[in-house]
């Protein structure tokens, strides 16, 4: 009997455990539930990803120099290889899969965006002449040096080729897919994530005891907005009817990261450090005690797709999130889910307006809204690339 040809999922770098791990994580897991062989290769790995799975995990680094050139040659050698063993053509994640796919003539592979240039800080695509109409208007204003816009045209072109080149190019969102459109011409295939569902969720009320535990579940990173919810709460307890006065109201943050002082600095300047729990990182086990107890999730920074929200959701939690997040195309309209589109004020009418509702226990009657689990898209996608 013929062994199953491998199939290698690619990512240049596993330097922490976000979204692109999850989505990696969820194809492994797929993948090894059917017997299907696999590799998570990259360039370098600091988080020990094979210990996330509770199934063998295979993941291969590609050691070699840390500059674009050697790293391009070296993934060219690695998918040569591959093809010379028969292993199915790779998927690749990322800009940056795109970019080094883009350096040298590759066999065939699969790419997933996860991220468009806009969500990436320091992509640096968006300074390219070719791309200027697309610039954000405070870059067109402060107008970048020539080195850095001549770079950013060879990177640009680079994405640009990789990303043509590619079998298929999934996004996860009609405004990623949007945006790639506009870049590179091509028309992106949407497969939405999902999220693993919990064995069984009792039913509970938001409002036990009297008391609204809010939650954030995120690293303590600027782009996270964390401020955006202190200030938020901070605005509410100041007001004419205080929230405090309204419900009895703790805010669990979870996660760690480079503002956890001066975020817990903040919440003493704001006056409210009794009420807010800096858990910083914790064990899955212990997330999900969080998740159990909590009434509201907070997520206004703007995610290319915000899995944290479904997650939420999958166990029985309201949440407010940002417009610009990806996943608020799927739960619009929605009592379970207010959107934001602005800053703290925004965001603390939201807060209010979902507070009202979990007292009321009016979202006890509503059902929660569907969006897609974990496996859906982990079969969606292997279906897509031929992996099944």
């Amino acid at each position: 009997m013929m062994s199953s040809p491998r199939r290698i999922i690619f990512v240049p770098y596993i330097h922490a455990f976000g979204g692109v791990e999850r989505l990696i994580l969820a194809l492994s897991r797929f993948l090894h539930e059917h017997g299907l062989p696999h590799t998570v290769a990259c360039f370098s790995e600091t988080i020990d990803f094979a210990a996330y799975a509770d199934w063998p995990m295979p993941v291969q680094e590609l050691t070699t120099r840390r500059n674009p050139i050697s790293e391009g040659m070296a993934l060219n050698r690695y998918m040569r290889a591959a093809h010379a063993e028969g292993s199915l053509p790779p998927l690749l994640f990322d800009l940056k899969g795109a970019f080094y796919a883009g350096m040298f003539p590759a066999l065939p592979y699969h790419l997933h965006l996860t991220d468009p240039p806009s969500l990436l800080p320091s992509e640096l695509s968006k300074f390219a002449f070719s791309s200027r109409q697309n610039w954000p208007r405070n870059l067109k204003e402060s107008r970048p040096a020539l080195v850095k816009m001549i770079k950013g045209e060879i990177s640009h072109r680079l994405n640009r080729r990789g990303t043509l080149n590619a079998l298929s190019v999934f996004a996860m969102t009609h405004s990623i897919a949007a945006e790639l459109c506009k870049l590179y011409s091509l028309e992106a295939n949407i497969v939405r994530p999902g999220v693993k569902l919990p064995p069984s969720l009792p039913k509970r009320s938001l409002h036990a005891g009297g008391k609204v535990r809010l939650l954030s579940v995120c690293r303590l990173e600027p782009n996270k907005r964390l401020d955006w919810i202190l200030d938020a709460l901070a605005g509410l307890e100041s007001s004419a009817s205080p929230l405090s006065k309204k419900i009895d109201w703790i805010l669990d943050v979870v996660g760690g990261g480079s503002q956890r002082e001066e975020l817990q600095h903040l919440a003493v300047q704001l006056g409210i450090a009794e009420r807010v729990v800096f858990h910083g990182r914790i064990s899955d086990a212990e997330v999900e005690e969080v998740f159990a107890g909590a009434s509201l999730f907070l997520m206004p920074a703007v995610q290319g797709y915000g899995l944290p929200a479904l997650e939420a959701l999958a166990r029985g939690v309201a949440v407010v999130l940002h417009k610009e997040s990806g996943v608020s195309e799927i739960l619009e309209k929605n009592p379970w889910v207010e959107i934001i589109e602005d800053g703290t004020d925004d965001l603390a009418s939201s807060i209010d307006i979902m507070v009202d509702r979990i007292c009321s226990h009016e979202l006890e009657k509503c059902p929660i809204p569907e969006f897609p689990t974990e496996a859906d898209w982990a079969r969606n996608i292997c279906a897509q690339c031929k992996w099944i």
